[in-house]
């Protein structure tokens, strides 16, 4: 699934104030409803976009903006992930981020996308995908979605706030990869994106 990088910008600036980091989410947010409204990433229906206002968040919470250590994996071992539809997707592993989050140590494994290698615009995208306690209750179901680009520097920070859903949380013509066990996380990420969208404006 390829997303324009509005989608998938997340916040690797060390040392940037709360204020900052909000100014950035409130961005990033706007910029993600507006990729929906236009229609340009094919998701919506007409009759939807019609409607649509903006996309679902929780409020912004400085405490998920976390910084973590990155543990680079250097074989090339395939993972093969469940999706929304029959379809089996294939990723490579990238490596491990390792982070406190409210108290909790927590780990995310990062995953390459082999068929995004020759893309010149896609070549260096990274996925972590993850589950938490908030799925299927404030959160879609299936998870929610985090991108970078390589390389990775040992030190990155990750901004919960600036979480996205796949596709398919709208759009059930989609196939969207299902996190591994391993990325579930076992607190509620009330950070980023909820699931679905409102039909007035309000950021």
């Amino acid at each position: 699934m390829k997303i324009t990088f509005t989608f998938l910008v997340l916040v690797f600036s060390l040392g940037l104030s709360a204020q900052d980091y909000e100014q950035e989410s409130l961005d990033y947010r706007k910029n993600l409803s507006a990729e929906y409204k236009s229609g340009e990433n094919n998701v919506l229906t007409a009759k939807e976009r019609k409607t649509f206002g903006y996309l679902n968040f929780y409020d912004f919470d400085p405490e998920f903006v976390v910084e973590a250590r990155f543990e680079k994996i250097n074989n090339t071992e395939e993972v093969k992930l469940a999706t929304s539809t029959s379809r089996i997707a294939s990723y490579v592993k990238y490596g491990y981020l390792h982070f406190t989050l409210k108290g909790k140590k927590c780990k995310l494994l990062v995953l390459s996308s082999p068929s995004l290698k020759d893309d010149p615009e896609y070549y260096n995208y990274l996925s972590v995908f993850f589950t938490d306690m908030t799925n299927d209750k404030g959160s879609y179901v299936v998870g929610r979605y985090m991108e970078l680009r390589s390389p990775l520097s040992e030190k990155v920070v990750l901004n919960f706030n600036n979480t996205y859903n796949p596709y398919c949380a709208y759009n059930n013509r989609f196939s969207c990869p299902i996190p591994s066990a391993e990325n579930y996380l076992p607190l509620e990420i009330t950070a980023g994106v909820k699931k679905g969208f409102k039909s007035f404006r309000k950021f």
